[in-house]
């Protein structure tokens, strides 16, 4: 576990496979709480949200932020925003849409191109031959390196032009496209606690798929995660207590798919075009906002135990990570 001195904080998934989650959060009762704490779930980006305060108005409101910003990036509707640039390589930007993809651009740079939101050609390439063998019902067959090549030409977020004074984001190359899966739902997050914020609220959990950030605090007490061993659900790995603080945790084991006996993760290094395969299960970012927990959580993943730790201690975003390989079960 490596930890920045109070420093505050792809690999893109197969497409809607983004979440993790090991994270869950310890519910425990208030003594000399006045007033109660209402919770409500909704369904959104594929998985599901939940947000806990004392006012259920500023609720409505906040899943209203991260409505909005699913909208946004949404691949499987026509009509978004990150469908329309993925069609045709150019778009008139609104400002959630340009602040997605400038964060991404910013977390590529900072991860040496681990996190990388054009990764979505090859992503393709290994989940259609993922559904191939689920519709055969025969075992997963891997891309042949042509095919993983071709794909590659298109990958580098170093060719995504972003004109901030027309807020128009232009592909530089034929057939790109992005996917804003490793960023979105941390945006959101942030996003739906900013609102939260406006509206008076001191204490509240806001929970996107696992990924989490923690207003204030619960009563007279920090807000209690737990996060589950990845090997043994039954078991606990970390238990957390945090206060204004986000987390989210990324790995190998909740998405995976085999190939002659061998487990292959559904992150794909966006360098090579294949799984990663670094010995690393899962990574927990705590972090002050949502989307560095969210991204870096992931990109630690793919840049492996040492390249993470030390690219964490740099980061002013992260407070802590926490990293666990396969090795450290045994």
């Amino acid at each position: 576990m490596a930890k920045a001195a109070h420093n505050h904080g792809n690999l893109i998934m197969l497409k809607g496979l983004r979440y993790l989650l090991i994270i869950f959060v310890l519910w425990v009762g208030l003594s000399g709480c006045s007033r109660p704490y209402y919770t409500e779930t909704c369904l959104m980006m594929g998985t599901f949200a939940k947000i806990t305060c004392q006012d259920q108005e500023a609720i409505g409101a906040a899943f209203k932020e991260m409505s909005r910003v699913d909208a946004i990036a949404d691949n499987f509707d026509s009509s978004s925003e990150i469908s329309r640039l993925n069609k045709t390589g150019k778009l008139k930007a609104s400002g959630d849409m340009m602040d997605l993809v400038k964060n991404s651009l910013k977390y590529y740079e900072l991860t040496n191109g681990a996190f990388d939101i054009t990764v979505g050609p090859v992503v393709d390439v290994w989940k259609q031959k993922i559904e191939e063998a689920r519709g055969n019902k025969i075992q997963a067959l891997l891309p042949s390196p042509a095919d993983i090549d071709a794909k590659l030409r298109l990958i580098g977020s170093e060719k995504i032009s972003v004109d901030e004074t027309t807020s128009v984001i232009t592909f530089n190359q034929p057939g790109m496209e992005i996917d804003l899966g490793g960023i979105a739902k941390g945006y959101a997050v942030d996003k739906a606690v900013e609102r939260l914020k406006t509206l008076g609220v001191t204490s509240a959990l806001v929970d996107l798929g696992g990924t989490i950030y923690c207003l204030g605090r619960k009563g007279n007490k920090k807000w209690r995660i737990a996060i589950r061993d990845p090997r043994h659900n039954d078991r606990i790995l970390h238990p957390l207590e945090l206060e204004n603080r986000a987390v989210a945790t990324s790995g190998d084991y909740e998405q995976f798919f085999m190939v002659k006996g061998k487990r292959y993760s559904h992150i794909i290094d966006p360098k090579t075009g294949y799984p990663v395969n670094n010995g690393v299960i899962s990574v927990t970012i705590i972090a002050d906002s949502a989307i560095a927990a969210d991204v870096m959580s992931t990109a630690g993943v793919v840049l492996g135990k040492e390249k993470a730790e030390s690219l964490a201690e740099g980061m002013n975003e992260i407070v802590e990570i926490k990293i666990l390989r396969e090795k450290d079960l045994l």
